[in-house]
């Protein structure tokens, strides 16, 4: 089971007095849901989360602790951000079972970006994430895609990407991701 983070949370209830308190004093209001089971209303600091969300990314394995010894292993699911200043207003968890598959959005990171600005060569992405299929301690935060080699009408699909074992895209082998272009 690899945890990457460990946040402390607080049980809330749904009244609305509480819920503005909570929100007053740097809480993030949240719900973790668990297929089968009913959803339990949490809160944890946003600025511990606003640190692990930027440093492991959305498909992390969190834990969270609460007061009560209860305790939740669980991935990001949805977050809402409030459209005036972008800032965190709710977040969702999915409690994660580590021997059920689970369908998650993977970021692609090209690197060697600069060999094609050398060559007047502009990369034309389709896609910045992939959606893959897998166990949770299994995916991975990012799949990396070397353009170094890269020449004018590449096209890189999604069979060129490198998965890592365990791990299997939700789309078409053949579908076009991005394309390597003439400035």
């Amino acid at each position: 089971m690899a945890v990457d983070a460990v946040l402390k949370f607080e049980a809330r209830s749904n009244s609305k007095n509480e819920n503005k308190r909570l929100i007053k004093e740097g809480f993030l209001l949240g719900n973790v849901n668990c297929r089968g089971l009913d959803s339990v209303a949490v809160a944890v600091r946003k600025e511990e989360f606003r640190k692990v969300y930027k440093k492991y990314g959305r498909n992390c394995i969190l834990k969270l602790e609460g007061e009560d010894q209860q305790d939740f292993e669980v991935m990001v699911k949805a977050i809402q951000t409030n459209p005036k200043d972008y800032d965190y207003q709710h977040v969702d968890f999915q409690k994660v079972l580590f021997t059920d598959a689970v369908k998650a959005d993977v970021a692609i990171r090209y690197t060697g970006i600069e060999f094609l600005q050398a060559k007047r060569l502009v990369l034309n992405r389709l896609f910045d994430v992939i959606p893959v299929v897998g166990l949770p301690q299994d995916i991975p935060h990012v799949i990396e895609f070397d353009l170094s080699n890269a020449k004018a009408a590449d096209n890189i699909l999604v069979g060129d990407l490198a998965f890592p074992e365990g791990i299997t895209p939700e789309m078409d082998k053949k579908q076009l991701i991005a394309s390597v272009i003439e400035v």
